[in-house]
């Protein structure tokens, strides 16, 4: 094997890199969910002076409470999974030199393209209507 052929290999990550990753994604996500739940509960009772909601007891929990905390608990976890993703990426990064491969071969769909170009046009037109505001 080339010199050439070996440094494509070590820069795509490889297997190892790859079972590396998922077991850092893993990881993250555990902790992820245990530091959400931790703190939605905290929150939850600061917030309201009650207990956590419990999901099936009908005759002492308002379903506008279960709503409200199911909400909350949603909306900390996936702040918490995208930060940690983030950390195990940059993590990942900083040790190894590259990105793991599933975070670079990212291929968009026709409908993110569109999508994007439709923003694009936005922006665009956006800033005209500013500069013409601004003049």
């Amino acid at each position: 094997m080339g010199q050439s052929q070996q440094e494509g290999k070590e820069a795509s990550g490889g297997p190892l890199g790859s079972i590396v990753w998922k077991a850092m994604t893993m990881g993250s996500t555990l902790l992820a969910t245990r530091v959400a739940t931790t703190v939605a509960s905290k929150t939850w009772k600061v917030a309201t002076g009650k207990s956590v909601p419990v999901k099936g007891d009908y005759d002492n929990e308002r379903t506008r409470d279960v709503v409200a905390y199911t909400a909350l608990s949603a909306m900390v976890l996936a702040a918490t999974k995208v930060a940690a993703e983030r950390k195990a990426a940059e993590y990942y990064r900083d040790s190894t030199g590259h990105l793991p491969k599933h975070l670079i071969e990212t291929k968009l769909t026709k409908k993110e393209k569109k999508a994007h170009k439709k923003l694009e046009k936005a922006r665009k037109k956006a800033g005209q209507k500013a500069d013409q505001l601004a003049s």
